[in-house]
């Protein structure tokens, strides 16, 4: 009896470690089916991860024209392989460099596939005379900015749609950068 006893509870033992068993291999499967296995995927994932935490090379804002060496009417194609695919909370305006950069791809309510507006609020990215967010407002004088009704601005042509920059500002100061086609 004592025997058919034990045996019984290591009958029972050994199910137990056998379902724990498959258990643990079940999930190690499921983990390793929801990862990205292609080479493809894991630059895909590392690029977009790259372009949101690092910092941009080039900080330069050329007026009614670029930021940060991307430009008004650069093909999207051309922003991605530079950039990675960057983050997206609505369809035609991406954000890169972790929020650092917004890159519009709207025209007069049309979605388009070249670079129709910029927008940065971060101090890092400059004009060449060193105009950035946080730059006060006689500072803008050096470009020659018109103001009014805490925004100034300076568009690039007289032409309707002409690409320009304006600078938005709060308490003095410059909150915002846009360049766009106005």
């Amino acid at each position: 009896m004592f025997r058919l006893l034990v045996s019984g509870c290591t009958a029972l033992a050994m199910k137990r470690a056998t379902t724990l068993a498959l258990l643990a291999i079940a999930s190690a499967v499921a983990a390793g089916c929801t990862g990205s296995n292609s080479p493809s995927q894991r630059e895909a994932h590392s690029r977009q991860r790259t372009s949101q935490q690092r910092t941009p090379h080039n900080r330069l804002i050329v007026l009614g024209h670029s930021i940060g060496g991307i430009r008004l009417d650069e093909p999207r194609r051309s922003v991605e392989k530079a950039l990675g695919p960057g983050r997206s909370r609505r369809r035609g305006v991406v954000w890169y460099f972790g929020g650092r950069l917004r890159v519009d791809y709207w025209f007069h309510d049309g979605l388009t596939r070249r670079v129709e507006g910029l927008e940065t609020k971060w101090g890092g990215f400059h004009t060449r005379s060193g105009v950035h967010v946080g730059s006060s407002r006689e500072e803008l004088h050096a470009l020659h900015a018109a103001c009014r009704d805490g925004k100034c601005w300076r568009a690039a042509g007289r032409m309707p749609d002409a690409p320009g920059t304006v600078f938005t500002m709060r308490h003095g100061k410059v909150a915002q950068i846009d360049v766009f086609y106005s």
